[in-house]
């Protein structure tokens, strides 16, 4: 069999050229394009994020108007804490029971300014972000930040406040975005880029100012300071790993295949959370 790319001769078995490595196979060319790098100006990853957020913010309120009767004021600002958890919010007395809601909670939010201030700021550094990166190791980091905001969370209040476990209820994307924060953060710093101090700060004063300050208020409703300290660790982590991401031109044949899956695995760890927060007792 000819190689379309250079024209040596191949096997009848062969998945790739013996001399340039181009698929042949059915099989080969399928995981080349599984493994292909998406183009991160796209933005994929964040619009995709934003929108399986306000898509689950509006079947929120729908539900409220539509199954409880309320009032449109109630639905979009003061949502009933059974519909957070019909939806998928943390509650850390049940983490153990149903732990599939660290992930479903990324995608909950409590009442629609809760929901705008989250993905303002997302939109923003998603532009920072997701091009420098790209969209899988952007969505691995959202999705697993999101996710270690909230067991730092619930593992704080298990440990030092157990009684108030039992009815807290936590719900936001806001650890993510911290852990986006932290991403960036690290990143430049690794590049040297004196650009990181200006996040740091930025990144200090969000969590001061919008998180301690709010809660020392007494507003009626609290900040998940732990949430979002937990979030900005953790994408300190991945911006240190992905500070220098290899290029396609320079991998030597090798592609984004292992992280392109890592990705999907945590997209559809998410949509099923989210499902499966639908079918739990927990909010009947």
């Amino acid at each position: 069999m000819p190689c379309a790319r250079c024209g040596a001769l191949n096997g009848a078995g062969f998945d790739r050229c013996v001399r340039c490595g181009q698929a042949i196979s059915t099989v080969a060319r399928s995981v080349d394009r599984l493994g292909a790098r998406i183009d991160p100006e796209a933005l994929l990853a964040s619009k995709f994020v934003i929108g399986l957020t306000i898509l689950v913010c509006t079947a929120q309120i729908y539900v409220a108007l539509r199954t409880r009767g309320a009032d449109l004021q109630s639905a979009l600002l003061r949502p009933e804490a059974t519909d957070l958890v019909r939806f998928g919010a943390l509650r850390p007395s049940l983490v153990f029971e149903e732990p599939w809601r660290l992930a479903s909670a990324i995608f909950v939010h409590i009442g629609a300014l809760h929901l705008l201030g989250n993905m303002f700021v997302l939109s923003w550094l998603g532009r920072i972000a997701e091009p420098a990166v790209g969209p899988a190791r952007f969505l691995l980091t959202y999705v697993t930040t999101g996710v270690f905001g909230f067991v730092a969370s619930a593992a704080y209040t298990l440990l030092f406040d157990p009684v108030f476990a039992g009815h807290a209820l936590t719900a936001g994307a806001s650890g993510a975005v911290f852990g986006i924060m932290g991403l960036v953060v690290a990143m430049l710093y690794r590049q040297r880029n004196p650009q990181w101090k200006r996040f740091a700060v930025q990144a200090v004063l969000l969590n001061v100012v919008l998180g301690f300050a709010i809660n020392q208020a007494n507003v009626g409703f609290a900040i998940n300071n732990i949430a979002h300290l937990g979030g900005l660790a953790a994408g300190i982590v991945f911006g240190v790993i992905f500070a220098r991401p290899v290029r396609v031109s320079d991998r030597n044949g090798k592609s984004d295949l292992g992280m392109n899956v890592a990705a999907g695995l945590g997209l559809l760890t998410c949509v099923a959370s989210l499902v499966l927060a639908q079918l739990s007792p927990t909010w009947r």
